[in-house]
């Protein structure tokens, strides 16, 4: 079967456990981690980062199945899975009603009763540990407010039955702010980028295909994939939509498909931005590499000081990241995109080679 690119979610985590590629001791690590927990009381809240594609989603989904089908550990946690890109979350009632509502219906006639609705979950998981787990924490967090944050991890202190499972596509002042109640709270764990044998195996795991990536020649446009794509499990998935023994000899169908693909999904995110910050982000990828604040100013039409402050909100937002220079002049700042395939998509759609 085919998994899907953007909703692995929606895919029987028995299914994407078996399409699963690379990451074993990371896997293992993670599984290991709830295990321990439901059987000796602990409570490691864990919070994965990684970039979009980097298969946030799917790993979560495994880490709990595998969690849950081992030994007894199933009737020792209760899970609740809140749902990628929740968009019904406002407050902390509805952060609670979210997590149970397919278990406990009448959940949402207790939306402003937030002790209640604590009670009601500690009720249903009748002593077992409560597996909370929160994609996009980042968006969870700024949607439920600080009060709403505090007020989850009250509850978590004060219950001792709560572990927290989550992503979040970078660290974020919910987490990282020593003025946020959840600061240190969590283990921090970066998903490892796949390597190339890895994304060998996903475009063709045997077969003719898979021998001719074991070539020297196919090892070289490996490499060149490898460059392009990085160590996103689901831009080694694209590559394998449209990968054939002879694409792969000319290399640029491949890499041509890709970036058409990856196109509207990179152009929606740039729209979101303000007119002001689009225009550096383009203006960057439209470059071979980093730039000074005074030169993008210039490019793009606008003061210094309105160029820095609309970087250091992009920089925040890991849109672009900033560097000193190891030579010349050390108070110069240069900036340049977090995401190096941005530039090729940008490029791509100018016409560019």
């Amino acid at each position: 079967m085919s998994i899907p690119l953007f909703t692995p979610g929606a895919v029987d985590p028995a299914d994407l456990d078996a399409h699963t590629v690379g990451r074993a001791a990371f896997l293992s690590r993670l599984t290991d981690r709830i295990i321990d927990a439901a059987h000796d009381g602990s409570r490691p809240h864990t919070l994965l980062i990684g970039p979009h594609g980097s298969g946030k989603t799917h790993t979560l989904h495994v880490v709990v199945h595998r969690a849950l089908s081992h030994r007894d550990t199933s009737k020792a946690v209760l899970p609740l899975l809140l749902p990628e890109d929740s968009l019904a979350i406002g407050s902390y009632g509805d952060l609670l009603v979210e997590l149970i509502r397919s278990r406990l219906p009448e959940a949402r006639e207790l939306r402003d009763d937030v002790i209640g609705l604590e009670r009601a979950i500690l009720d249903l998981a009748d002593g077992r540990m409560i597996l909370v787990a929160i994609e996009n924490l980042d968006r969870v967090f700024e949607a439920i407010g600080e009060a709403g944050q505090g007020s989850l991890r009250a509850w978590v202190e004060t219950s001792t039955a709560v572990m927290l499972f989550a992503t979040a596509p970078a660290l974020f002042p919910g987490v990282a702010s020593r003025t946020h109640p959840w600061y240190g709270s969590f283990i921090v764990e970066e998903l490892p980028a796949l390597t190339i044998d890895e994304g060998a195996q996903i475009i063709a795991p045997t077969g003719d295909l898979a021998d001719y990536l074991r070539s020297p020649e196919g090892r070289d446009r490996l490499a060149a994939i490898e460059h392009l794509v990085g160590g996103s499990p689901r831009l080694w998935q694209m590559v394998a939509e449209v990968a054939d023994v002879p694409a792969l000899q000319a290399l640029e169908p491949v890499t041509a498909a890709l970036l058409d693909r990856l196109a509207p999904s990179y152009q929606q995110r740039l729209w979101q931005l303000p007119a002001g910050e689009q225009r550096l982000v383009v203006e960057l990828a439209r470059g071979e590499g980093a730039r000074t604040v005074s030169d993008l100013a210039a490019a793009v039409g606008v003061s210094n000081q309105t160029a820095s402050a609309a970087l250091g909100r992009l920089t925040a937002a890991r849109w672009v990241v900033r560097t000193k220079s190891d030579a010349g002049d050390r108070r110069a700042t240069w900036y340049d995109l977090t995401d190096p395939l941005l530039r090729r998509v940008v490029q791509y759609r100018d016409g560019r080679a």
